[in-house]
């Protein structure tokens, strides 16, 4: 039963990698411009980088993009994985299909990462030790095996909400972003969007079939959990802005900047979606986890 339940997890995800290697991988990413929109993340241009360094940090910035997926997808398939049978509303082939759906996505991220910095990430890395910035630990063990189903939901249909604003963000400026950075987020966003509906859907009938006090527990057991989501991705910032200075020598302001330079458009975009879709939810607690979301955007978003 085992290697048969294998066997058509196989071909499952081969027929969801077919959809990705129809993109073109072939052209490479160009080494002598901008490979994506840089207002996604901040305004670069008030650092007064010179265009080298601009162009270095540039591509840093998509390859901590493109970890912070990987890192999060396997949050995601370690936890489907571990809890399949347990997690109700969600039949096992759909969530067969979440899960290979979230391997192809690791692997076209880290198909990327090989592209955009070889020097940095080598043909042979595999998505769960070929991270630079984003390194899997017990601590991220811990926190999947420790993650109530229903806080565990709420923090994926967070950031998969996030994840459906990347190419909203980086259509901005089309022309600084290249063509094969632009079509994996956008297949990633529509592979994510049905996720964002399974993640819901579980949230719900969880909020029907759960007392009222245990769902309240675990809409505030969502928070620690994305402090401590949020406190490795700060972390792994960290790492890159200091491989941007030894890189491109950047000046303390800049190094200040680069640090503290708050949320991206995706980021904006979809916190704020994700709290207005939880406000009018059923979900226990929902106006205020969105009031405290969205206390959290700066006030100029």
């Amino acid at each position: 039963m085992l290697s048969e339940r294998s066997e058509t997890h196989g071909r499952l995800i081969d027929f969801v990698r077919k959809r990705w290697e129809r993109l073109d991988w072939q052209t490479p990413i160009p080494t002598d411009r901008l490979i994506i929109t840089e207002s996604h993340y901040m305004d670069v241009e008030r650092l007064g980088l010179s265009p080298s360094a601009r162009q270095t940090l540039n591509r840093l910035f998509a390859c901590y993009t493109c970890e912070l997926f990987i890192h999060f997808e396997r949050y995601l398939i370690e936890y489907l994985e571990r809890n399949r049978r347990s997690i109700g509303s969600i039949s096992l082939a759909s969530l067969d299909r979440f899960v290979a759906e979230e391997k192809a996505h690791s692997d076209a991220f880290l198909r990327l990462l090989c592209m955009l910095r070889p020097d940095l990430y080598s043909s042979k890395a595999t998505t769960t030790t070929g991270l630079r910035f984003l390194r899997w630990g017990l601590h991220d063990d811990l926190a999947v095996a420790l993650s109530p189903v229903g806080s565990f939901f709420l923090l994926a249909w967070l950031f998969e909400e996030i994840t459906l604003f990347v190419p909203v963000a980086l259509d901005v400026q089309p022309a600084q972003c290249a063509p094969i950075i632009a079509e994996v987020m956008r297949l990633h966003a529509k592979e994510e969007q049905p996720h964002v509906a399974i993640d819901a859907r579980v949230l719900h009938q969880r909020s029907e079939e759960r007392s009222r006090l245990r769902s309240m527990a675990e809409t505030l057991m969502m928070l620690p959990l994305l402090g401590f989501v949020d406190g490795r991705a700060r972390s792994a910032w960290a790492d890159v802005v200091a491989l941007a200075d030894r890189e491109c020598a950047l000046t303390a302001e800049q190094r200040h900047r680069l640090l503290h330079r708050g949320p991206s458009q995706s980021d904006r975009m979809g916190i704020a979606s994700f709290a207005a879709k939880v406000e009018k939810s059923q979900i226990a607690l929902g106006p205020f986890l969105a009031k405290l979301l969205r206390q959290q955007l700066p006030s100029n978003s």
